[in-house]
């Protein structure tokens, strides 16, 4: 392996070992870590299995030094790549014990002090997480998400479990309701009611998406064709028809009142190539069909009363939860269950729509038609 290819390995890691490695370090960044945090906070656990913690630290150490290493050896410019900010942060993350080490070597009281101070710089290890920021800023992406759409939802949980909390450390609210299994019991099968939900609206999305597809490889078809035949009003006709139906697609209800006359000029366009109805004709027909099908789809959303009865359950449930569930762990299963059962309920919403949807996350891709529509015919 060359000096790129190692660069490279390191740094924009895209074969499997490169991410297993990276990988690798990530954990062990974690866990070296939380020795340190052992370390220092639970002192007699730390010398109870002080000769496994050691371990790990020398593991560490040497995995981090051998990286550090090759990162600088592989560098185009080493010393500019040395001084980068996360260059000198993997710096950092050796160098403590390479200098505790090297103060064991002068006895003393006033060494033995350094010593303390520059283990706890072994804490700075955990910027080295920054270094996989993407890998990281994947996991706690927040905008644009359904975790943003849902925060306020989330607040009001939160302030609500935690005026419970404080009316039972006052011994002012009921404690000690054994409903932890029952609620358990419930939000499972909530889960699962929500995950049909969510399978049901995605076939239909996926449905109508790839109906999308079709109808832009059909629009395609017949614009080439048109371009051999030298028939520029047949293109015209094919781009025309395709704005109209994104136009039908967007709006608000299933309006089927806009694409007879676009339809109508692109079927006098095919007549004049094909007098006698055939090949092409079909071709025709299966494109009003898609047509017809995508944009009726698109509003045949979950029954109203159905779709009623899901919010109104599972904000039920998570209020119970939040009023019943004492203390820490009352708050632990509010967040956790918005989190997971309203997130759920409004990627429901969202799926259903299509396109737009309360919150405007998700939406079928239209940019291959939107492109074919949007193009100039010479």
């Amino acid at each position: 392996m060359n000096r790129q290819a190692l660069h490279n390995f390191f740094e924009n890691p895209t074969t499997f070992a490169g991410k297993f490695v990276q990988a690798f370090v990530m954990l062990l960044i974690i866990i070296s870590v939380a020795v340190v945090v052992t370390e220092f906070l639970y002192a007699d656990v730390f010398e109870r299995f002080s000769t496994t913690f050691l371990v790990i630290e020398h593991i560490a150490l040497a995995v981090f030094t051998v990286e550090y290493m090759l990162r600088v050896f592989s560098a185009p410019q080493r010393l500019r790549f040395a001084l980068k900010p996360m260059s000198i942060v993997d710096f950092l993350a050796i160098f403590p014990n390479y200098l505790e080490f090297f103060l064991h070597l002068f006895p003393g009281t006033t060494a033995i002090r350094a010593v303390r101070l520059i283990r706890l710089l072994r804490f700075l290890r955990i910027l080295k997480l920054f270094r996989y920021g993407s890998f990281f800023g994947k996991i706690f992406q927040y905008q644009n998400t359904i975790f943003e759409r849902i925060t306020p939802v989330l607040g009001l949980l939160v302030v609500l479990k935690g005026g419970i909390w404080f009316l039972e450390s006052r011994g002012w609210w009921v404690s000690g309701a054994e409903l932890g299994e029952l609620f358990a019991i419930i939000g499972f099968a909530l889960g699962i009611i929500l995950s049909q939900k969510i399978g049901v609206s995605y076939g239909k999305f996926i449905q109508v998406e790839e109906t999308v597809v079709r109808i832009y490889g059909k629009l395609l078809s017949l614009s080439n064709l048109f371009l051999h035949k030298n028939r520029t009003g047949g293109q015209i006709a094919c781009r025309e028809w395709s704005r109209v139906f994104l136009q039908s697609l967007r709006a608000q209800s299933a309006d089927h009142t806009l694409l007879p006359k676009a339809s109508g000029a692109l079927y006098n366009e095919i007549a004049v190539i094909e007098p006698n109805p055939s090949e092409l004709a079909i071709l025709y027909a299966g494109l009003e069909e898609d047509a017809a099908f995508a944009i009726s789809k698109k509003n045949r959303l979950t029954p109203r009363a159905y779709d009623t009865l899901l919010h109104q359950a599972t904000v039920f449930y998570l209020g119970l939860v939040a009023i019943f569930i004492p203390g820490g762990t009352g708050m632990v299963s509010v967040l956790v269950a918005a989190y997971i059962l309203y997130g759920m309920y409004r990627l429901t919403q969202d799926l259903d729509s299509i396109l737009g949807g309360e919150y405007n996350l998700i939406n079928i891709d239209l940019s291959e038609l939107e492109n074919f529509a949007a193009e100039d015919t010479i």
